[in-house]
This record gives C-alpha cells, sequence and structure tokens, in this order.
C-alpha cells in the first residue's frame, strides 16, 4: 500500500510540473520588458555641417534638450552633410514639420522652438501619459531586433496612432561649422517605415491597460554596431499642423 501511494504522489507531482517544451511556458524578449506611466519628449534637429548656426547654436540647444531626461534627441542631417538622412525621409518630416526659414530648426514635439527646445521638452515630460513605452535591444549577425512593448494607460481608439522606430548613431567625427567640436551624435540612418517618418498603424486594442508588443529589424551594414540605437515615436494623427501630432518616445541609448 504505502509503495503505491508513494507512486501516485510522484505522478502527482510531476503532472503539476511546468513543462518547458509548452509554448506558454517559454521566455520571450518581452518578459522583461514593463511600460512605465510616464511621458518622455522628442526634440529635432534639423542640422547640417555646412551650417554654422547648427555649431554656435543648434548642437548645444538639441544636446540641452536631452540632457532634460527622458528626451529622444534626433539630429536630421540635411545635404550635403555627408551623414544627411535619406532624402525622401527628411522630406517627410519638413512636409509636417517644417524648417524655420532655414537650419537650424528644432522642434520640441510638434512646436518649433528653436534654441528654446529644452525648456519645452520640460514641459512635456511632464504632461500625462497616455501610452507608456518600453524597448531594448538586440544585435546579431549587423541586425538589430528592436524589442517594444506599449501599455495604454487610459481607453484610446487604437485606429488614430502611429508607432515608428528611428535607427540612430552616435559618435562620428567630422567638421562642423561654427564649433570647435567634431563630435555628432543622434544621427538619424532611418525609419522602419521606409521614406515616410510617421509609422504605420501597429495597434489594435485601445482598451484601457491593453498591452502590445512588436519588434522592429534594422541592417547595420554600413554603421557602427556598437554606437547604433533604437529611437520609438508614437503619433497620433488628427487635423491641424502637424498631421501627426508627438505622443510618447522612447529609445535603447545607454
Amino acid at each position: 500500500m504505502i509503495p503505491l501511494l508513494i507512486a501516485l504522489a510522484l505522478v502527482a507531482g510531476f503532472s503539476s510540473c511546468k513543462d518547458p517544451k509548452d509554448p506558454k511556458n517559454e521566455q520571450t524578449p518581452y518578459d522583461n520588458l514593463n511600460p512605465k506611466q510616464e511621458s518622455w519628449a522628442l526634440c529635432l534637429d534639423y542640422t547640417g555641417s555646412w551650417c554654422s548656426y547648427c555649431g554656435q547654436w543648434g548642437t548645444s540647444s538639441l544636446d540641452a534638450a536631452v540632457n532634460v531626461g527622458r528626451t529622444v534627441g534626433i539630429a536630421i542631417k540635411i545635404s550635403p552633410d555627408p551623414q544627411a538622412a535619406p532624402s525622401a525621409l527628411e522630406q517627410s518630416f519638413e512636409s509636417d514639420r517644417p524648417l524655420n526659414g532655414g537650419t537650424p530648426t528644432l522642434y520640441a514635439g510638434d512646436l518649433c522652438k528653436d534654441s528654446q527646445v529644452a525648456s519645452y521638452c520640460q514641459q512635456l515630460i511632464n504632461k500625462p501619459c497616455v501610452i507608456g513605452i518600453d524597448a531594448a535591444q538586440e544585435i546579431k549577425d549587423n541586425t538589430m531586433s528592436v524589442y517594444v512593448k506599449t501599455k495604454n494607460f487610459e481607453a484610446i481608439n487604437a485606429a488614430d496612432y502611429y508607432m515608428v522606430a528611428y535607427l540612430l548613431e552616435d559618435g562620428l567625427h567630422y567638421n562642423q561649422e561654427g564649433s570647435n567640436s567634431d563630435l555628432h551624435n543622434f544621427i538619424l540612418r532611418k525609419a522602419s517605415s521606409g521614406n515616410n517618418y510617421y509609422g504605420a498603424q501597429l495597434m489594435t486594442d485601445g482598451a484601457a491597460n491593453a498591452e502590445f508588443t512588436h519588434t522592429f529589424n534594422f541592417d547595420l551594414t554600413g554603421y557602427n554596431a556598437a554606437n547604433c540605437y533604437a529611437a520609438i515615436v508614437i503619433y497620433k494623427k488628427a487635423t491641424g499642423t502637424p498631421t501627426y501630432k508627438f505622443v510618447n518616445s522612447f529609445w535603447t541609448r545607454k
């Protein structure tokens, strides 16, 4: 009788264990992502190495905005800068957030604020968070995979929201007119959506507390992979200018 009870106990114990082959028990890249209810800012800088005003105050204004904290900074290099963004992508940005008479032009979210962008980025990070973002990157065989998880902190109409990942690169050295520094950071390389800056309608569930996961992939050929990272931005399509309003951002920059 006792051996039978022991056998039954062992069977019960084994049956209660998790099967490591069960897909529900497999680890995913999203498991450690935890979107917080916090707002980030976005600072866009239209700039060029040939532009002396960019060197005199444009780059430092972008740096000041990033130093606010929780601010994604993107340097959109304009030809003939040797690291110019793809022309069609640059024009997509400009169609919705136009140059303010030339370079440098700096935006804080939806507003052109030039040298005052840092103070407006501070205002953006103090706004209520509607959609939180968390992300992580992995580089393998010269491909960057960007794992993203979002969470709705209030109910939304998911069809109005667009998400994009931008590939950015730091640490390039070449001449900058108007500056003693030749260091260039936050350089826009490409967008997950190709030639449109605002991304694609990816989120499908607008319920409060709903979570969404997605993976973006970038080919890093031609770039220094060690200096590359991703920025994630969510826009909301609406009326007025710009058409795609800034909602929130995040980046994997360390």
